[in-house]
């Protein structure tokens, strides 16, 4: 049996894509202001008033404006990007309920009294899953223009879950910096709990080297 891509799948993928082409749009932009040696903020004029001689006045603000534009399109496009995984999520889960439908029906034959039990323990596990996890860490800090930053992450958030990671994994803490390790340049879903809040807000976070920090995160994470 051939199996055929989510249209959900298929458009989380495409807008990985476009947030791929935006990041390397921003990056060429940032490579034009470090051509001409002067930042986002440096003044463009000389002590006397007059245009500064020594940098392309018009290189620098086409880049400057770029900049500006592509980040506030990388933030939308984060938006999206999320939207479009909780889209994956929720087939995915759908799907695995179908198939325990399915299941529990062929079973429903021989023993109907044995598959309503079956249900109703199914859906209390269910349950217990999505709702009894604590946060095991704490954002401690975060640096500027990080990938933790571009995710929304802020300092105090308590994580609930890492990915794959969660309080239930063993050597919680190693666990979560392997899998930062093996989801470079790749999605990871963190969910947090942020203020009083009791219910987990979920951010998308891609780690990546070369953001102009050290690490792939650019926070620092501390156990609860």
């Amino acid at each position: 049996m051939v199996s055929t891509q989510s249209d959900a799948m298929t458009r989380a993928q495409a807008l990985m894509r476009q947030k791929d082409e935006i990041e390397a749009e921003i990056k060429k932009s940032q490579d034009e202001l470090q051509s001409q040696k002067v930042g986002m903020t440096d003044r463009l004029v000389d002590n006397s008033g007059f245009p500064r001689a020594d940098i392309d006045l018009v290189v620098v603000t086409t880049a400057r404006s770029n900049i500006i534009k592509l980040k506030n399109d990388h933030k939308d496009i984060m938006v999206q990007i999320e939207e479009a995984l909780h889209a994956v999520h929720a087939e995915a889960l759908a799907e695995k309920q179908r198939e325990q439908e399915r299941k529990r029906q062929e079973a429903a034959s021989s023993s109907s009294s044995s598959s309503a039990a079956a249900t109703d323990l199914s859906a209390t596990q269910n349950k217990d899953d999505e709702r009894g996890l604590a946060p095991f860490a704490r954002v401690n800090a975060v640096a500027p223009d990080s990938p933790a930053q571009d995710a929304g992450l802020l300092q105090h958030d308590r994580i609930v879950s890492f990915g794959i990671v969660n309080i239930n994994t063993d050597d919680v803490l190693p666990s979560l910096s392997a899998h930062v390790q093996s989801r470079e340049n790749k999605p990871i879903v963190v969910k947090v709990l942020r203020g009083e809040s009791t219910d987990p807000l979920s951010l998308i976070l891609v780690p990546k080297q070369g953001w102009g920090g050290r690490g792939l995160l650019g926070c620092h994470i501390i156990p609860i």
